[in-house]
C-alpha cells in the first residue's frame, strides 16, 4: 500500500471519528437538557402543589372563621314548647320563634358508635368535598360529647332549656358533613330542624366483638368523654346509658362490666338510628368492613351531590396507648391515630404537614393551670424555634445544592401566622 492510499485512510479515520465525537457531543448535550427539562418539571410540581395546600389552608381557615363569626354574631331566638306557649332561649332573652336563620349548611349526618371507621368516613367525605372546590367541611366528632351531655341532662332533669339548647347547638352547625357519635339520641330533633336537607348515612361495624373491645379499650385509655362507662375521676364529660331510657335502674347500670355497658351501647346505637331513619327522606347505610369498597365509595360521593368517588383511605391502626402517660395520650392519638398510611406513602410532604399541624394545635390548646405550665410551654416554644430554625438551614443548603434559589419572606406573613394560634393563659 502507497503512502498516498495510507494518508487517505488516515485522514477517512479522523473524519469518522470527529462525526462519531461530534454526535455523542450531541447526544449528552440532548440528554442533559432532558434531564434539566425533568428536573424543571418536578420543581414546578412541587410548587404548583404547595401553592394548592397553602390556597386550600387559607380557605378553610376563612370559612371556618367565618361561620364562627356568624354563629357568634346571631341572634338568639327562644323556642315554642310543646303547648305553644314562648320559652327563652338559652340566653334567657324572650325572642321570636326559633329559626333556622341563617341556615345550617348540614346535609350529611354519618352516625355510628365511634371506633367503627369514623376517622376513615370523615377523610372520604372531605375528599368529595374537596373535590367539588366549594369549601365545604366534614368534621369529626362535631359536638358529640356537648350533645351526648345535654340529652342525659335533659333525661336526668326534665328541664326543657336542654332541648333548646340541643336544637340551637344543631342549627348553629357551619359544617357540611358531621361524622361520628353523638347523634343517635337526638335524631328525632335534628330531623324535625333539618330533615327535609339532610341525608343519614348510619355506618356500623359488623364485628361486634371487635368494636365493643375497642370501645372498651378507649374508655379506659381516653376516659374524658365517659361518665357512667369508665370508673375514672378523668371521666368528664357524660354518655347516654340505659337508665336515661328507663330500661334500668342507674344502680343496676353501675353493676354491670365495661363489656355489658358497650354491649348496650352498641345496640342501642344502631336500634336508635333504625327507629328514627324514616324521618329523613334520604338514608343510606354502609358496613366499616365496605367502607373502601367502590360502590359504597361512589355512594358516598352522590350523598353529598358529587359523582367523582373518593379514594379508599387506610388510617395508623397501629397506635397502642396502653403505655402513653395518661396526659399525653390526646396528643399521641391525634398525632398518629389519624394518619393516612395511604398518603403517606406517596405524598413526601404529607407527614411533616401532618406533623406540624398537630404540633402547632397542641401547643395552641396547651394547658396552662397547673403550676409551671406556661413555663413550660414557653421553654417548648423555643425549642421548637430553635429546631425548625436549624432544619430550615440544612433545606436550604440542600437547595443551594441542587440550584434552587430560595425564597426570601417578605417579613409580614409569619408574625400573622403565629398570632392566628391563640394560646390562653
Amino acid at each position: 500500500m502507497g503512502i498516498g492510499t495510507a494518508s487517505t485512510e488516515s485522514r477517512l479515520d479522523a473524519d469518522v471519528k470527529r462525526s462519531v465525537d461530534a454526535l455523542q457531543a450531541e447526544l449528552i448535550a440532548a440528554k442533559d437538557e432532558s434531564e434539566r427539562y425533568r428536573r424543571i418539571t418536578e420543581e414546578r410540581g412541587v410548587i404548583m402543589g404547595r401553592l394548592r395546600d397553602e390556597r386550600d389552608g387559607y380557605r378553610l381557615e376563612w370559612e371556618a372563621v367565618s361561620a364562627e363569626l356568624r354563629r357568634l354574631t346571631r341572634q338568639r331566638p327562644a323556642v315554642i314548647s310543646d303547648n305553644g306557649a314562648v320559652r327563652p332561649s338559652g340566653n334567657g332573652h324572650d325572642a321570636t320563634a326559633l329559626r333556622n336563620s341563617p341556615p345550617s349548611t348540614l346535609r350529611v349526618l354519618c352516625v355510628g358508635t365511634g371506633r367503627d371507621g369514623t376517622t376513615s368516613l370523615t377523610r372520604m367525605m372531605q375528599e368529595v368535598f374537596d373535590n367539588q372546590g366549594n369549601g365545604d367541611r366534614a368534621v369529626h366528632e362535631w359536638a358529640s360529647s356537648e350533645l351526648n351531655g345535654l340529652f342525659c341532662e335533659l333525661k336526668e332533669t326534665n328541664d326543657p332549656r336542654f332541648a333548646d339548647q340541643i336544637r340551637q347547638m344543631i342549627l348553629d352547625c357551619p359544617h357540611a358533613c358531621v361524622v361520628g357519635n353523638g347523634y343517635a339520641a337526638v335524631l328525632p330533633i335534628i330531623a324535625e330542624l333539618l330533615g327535609d336537607q339532610v341525608t343519614l348515612v348510619h355506618l356500623r361495624r359488623r364485628d361486634r366483638a371487635a368494636c365493643i373491645a375497642s370501645l372498651v379499650e378507649n374508655a379506659e385509655l381516653s376516659p374524658q368523654n365517659h361518665v357512667y362507662y369508665a370508673d375514672s375521676p378523668a371521666a368528664l364529660r357524660k354518655r347516654p346509658t340505659a337508665f336515661h331510657f328507663g330500661e334500668m335502674s342507674r344502680q343496676q347500670w353501675m353493676g354491670l362490666s365495661p363489656a355489658d355497658k358497650f354491649g348496650w351501647y352498641y345496640d342501642k346505637t344502631h336500634a336508635l338510628i333504625e327507629r328514627y331513619k324514616s324521618l329523613f327522606p334520604n338514608t343510606l347505610s354502609v358496613d366499616t368492613e365496605d367502607l373502601n369498597a367502590d360502590s359504597v365509595r361512589l355512594a358516598l360521593a352522590h350523598a353529598a351531590g358529587s359523582t367523582e368517588a373518593p379514594r379508599p383511605f387506610h388510617v395508623n391502626r397501629f397506635v397502642d396507648l396502653r403505655h402513653v402517660p395518661a396526659d399525653r395520650r390526646s396528643f399521641v392519638q391525634r398525632l398518629l391515630g389519624q394518619l393516612d398510611v395511604q398518603k403517606l406513602a406517596y405524598d413526601d410532604l404529607y407527614g411533616l404537614r401532618q406533623v406540624l399541624n398537630e404540633m402547632i394545635y397542641h401547643l395552641a390548646h396547651f394547658p396552662d393551670a397547673a403550676p409551671g405550665a406556661v413555663d413550660e410551654l414557653r421553654w417548648t416554644l423555643t425549642e421548637m424555634h430553635d429546631l425548625l430554625e436549624r432544619r430550615i438551614r440544612d433545606v436550604r443548603e440542600l437547595m443551594e445544592r441542587v440550584g434552587v434559589t430560595p425564597e426570601q419572606p417578605n417579613g409580614h406573613d409569619a408574625p400573622q401566622a403565629i398570632n392566628g394560634a391563640h394560646v390562653s393563659h
